[in-house]
């Protein structure tokens, strides 16, 4: 549901309007919303949760999701591929179309739903504490950063409160290594070798609710590219994210003119033919989280590397590509 506000008299603060004018969600989801660019001031998105508004202002945003809390929300086994385990922290390689945590139309069978039946042993915390990302505060424990559903690869997960202030702050520090790989659409913009940094900020789309864009006052985002080779008019990308917005690969090979296979949203193709064979159907867009390079609660590093699923390696193998 999208609101449209005209301001007739100097407000104060932004996160406090929004949390007096819709008190039905809380002031701390407006705020976490407002960081993500989802609120807009004339046209511009505010980021500010202080920022002021004056009489003539004009304020636009949709109303955020409410998720339940992590108390209402059922401990549920399942048998995820993991990569790294111990009593502080769980690795996994989320599979393709696996949501990461609750939602509209996905109130169970999640990665935090999984999570929780790790958790709730004797002696673990399942209490509902605020966590945060590089784009919103999350209400549920262990989870401090998130996969798209159709993006697989490494997500990693705290077990202890402890365990969960220690990855946020690596997070917020920016010294995890994160690294994708996609498959692209060929570009002139691409290198041929060597890789190249984009640096173009990212926001909430103005106009289309569900998409992000590149836009002058939008966060910081970058994204070192490397093309691993070219084939039949696609190309493998390895992809490290030195910031962490929503959807900042999908938005920034979009802008090269090289959207990632299968991603509609953002101008990729979800099928693609060459002249010596038959149409390949890709229904997601390929891009999976490869490696991840993080310091554990007890100062060892981890080097995760999350196997190829197999519709990826096949679409890699169709295309002739090389990794």
């Amino acid at each position: 549901m999208t609101i449209r506000i005209e301001i007739n008299e100097n407000s104060g603060r932004l996160d406090r309007f929004l949390a007096v004018t819709r008190p039905e969600i809380p002031r701390s989801r407006w705020e976490s919303w407002i960081r993500a660019g989802n609120v807009f001031i004339n046209g511009v998105p505010a980021f500010k949760n202080g920022q002021t508004l004056k009489a003539g202002d004009v304020l636009e945003t949709e109303l955020p999701d409410l998720p339940p809390p992590a108390a209402h929300l059922i401990p549920e086994s399942m048998d995820l591929p993991t990569l790294f385990e111990d009593n502080r922290l769980w690795i996994i390689n989320k599979p393709i179309g696996l949501v990461a945590h609750p939602g509209p139309g996905h109130p169970s069978g999640t990665v935090l739903n999984a999570l929780l039946a790790r958790i709730s042993a004797p002696g673990q915390s399942t209490e509902n504490t605020d966590g945060e990302d590089d784009e919103e505060i999350l209400i549920w424990p262990g989870l401090v950063h998130r996969l798209d559903k159709y993006t697989s690869g490494c997500m990693a997960m705290a077990k202890d409160e402890e365990a969960k202030t220690c990855l946020q702050a690596q997070f917020k520090a920016r010294t995890v290594e994160k690294t994708y790989l996609a498959i692209a659409r060929q570009s002139r913009k691409l290198p041929e070798i060597g890789s190249m940094l984009i640096d173009a900020p990212i926001a909430r789309h103005r106009s289309d609710r569900t998409k992000m864009a590149i836009q002058s006052k939008g966060r910081s985002a970058q994204t070192r590219v490397k093309v691993l080779s070219k084939s039949k008019g696609l190309a493998l990308l390895s992809c490290d994210l030195l910031t962490g917005r929503t959807h900042q690969i999908r938005v920034h090979m979009a802008s090269l003119g090289a959207p990632l296979l299968g991603d509609p949203l953002y101008g990729g193709p979800t099928a693609w033919q060459d002249m010596d064979s038959s149409a390949v159907e890709c229904p997601h867009p390929a891009l999976h989280a490869w490696k991840l390079t993080l310091d554990h609660p007890n100062g060892e590093k981890l080097n995760i590397i999350a196997e190829i699923p197999e519709s990826l390696a096949n679409y890699i193998s169709a295309f002739g590509l090389v990794h």
